[in-house]
């Protein structure tokens, strides 16, 4: 797996205040967000729009939705971005750490399963996908193409992606052996590009054209991989940054920035 890396959006902007001996300044606070990778190039956008004169550095870390919900818990990061819901599990953990978890739900989702371009699989029921990806269905013969292996591409555990795919497809039982597993949706769509008896799963925000994506059928097939993506906090430590950054959220800038990045804003209707 290749070693987790840290995006850092940001410009500090100093205050500098005109004497005759030159100008001085003084540092700007930083705001950390750790988690979902997929929510990682919109919040890095959003960051970039919102750190005008006189608002903090932001600090993106893409680390995985849990890690990040963990790292808040540790008071290691400010926000947690996260596009899994916190388990009942996680949130009694906070508590016992004296932390209050509250999410902040930033926009709507959908996880799309891909296979290469070279497979003439058009689409597959939410049954279909759960065979092949438990194992009880290992070849792409019963689907009218070849009879080889097929070659599942997986999220890694801290990913939300993984744990909706999982909750989902799975019901929360081990997938098939033989998988191959990756860090990222980039990763995701480099290895089913790449391999033409393979298939994984991505956010939609992030198909391209080296991949395709197959529909889902089904009397769920709309809403079954759908999913709210969202920013937790500690309620407890509620600073003004971070009530200002949320507030900017819902703005009509933020909002273009969310769509143009594939996402759907959260409104009252959804």
């Amino acid at each position: 797996m290749k070693s987790r890396s840290k995006h850092i959006i940001g410009i500090l902007f100093a205050a500098c205040c005109l004497q005759l001996s030159g100008c001085s300044s003084s540092p700007m606070e930083q705001m950390v967000i750790k988690g979902s990778t997929t929510m990682a190039p919109m919040l890095e956008r959003l960051a970039a729009d919102y750190q005008q004169p006189g608002h903090e550095q932001i600090l993106i870390e893409p680390i995985g939705s849990l890690a990040g919900i963990t790292a808040l818990i540790q008071n290691t990061c400010d926000l947690a971005a996260s596009s899994v819901p916190a388990s009942p599990e996680i949130v009694q953990e906070a508590e016992k750490n004296g932390v209050t978890l509250k999410a902040f739900p930033v926009c709507r989702d959908r996880i799309v399963p891909i296979v290469n371009t070279a497979n003439p699989v058009h689409q597959l029921s939410v049954t279909d996908l759960r065979h092949i990806f438990s194992g009880q269905i290992s070849s792409w013969k019963p689907y009218g193409w070849t009879d080889s292996n097929i070659q599942t591409v997986l999220r890694q555990t801290e990913s939300g992606t993984c744990r909706v795919w999982e909750q989902v497809l799975l019901n929360d039982t081990s997938p098939a052996s033989g998988y191959t597993q990756v860090f990222s949706n980039s990763g995701v769509l480099g290895a089913v590009a790449e391999n033409r008896y393979a298939i994984g799963y991505v956010s939609k925000a992030y198909l391209n054209h080296e991949v395709k994506a197959v529909a889902i059928t089904g009397h769920d097939a709309g809403t079954a991989l759908e999913r709210t993506l969202f920013l937790y906090v500690n309620a407890d430590r509620m600073s003004k940054t971070i009530k200002s950054f949320l507030t900017y959220l819902h703005s009509g800038p933020a909002r273009k920035i969310i769509t143009d990045s594939g996402f759907v804003p959260i409104t009252h209707k959804n």
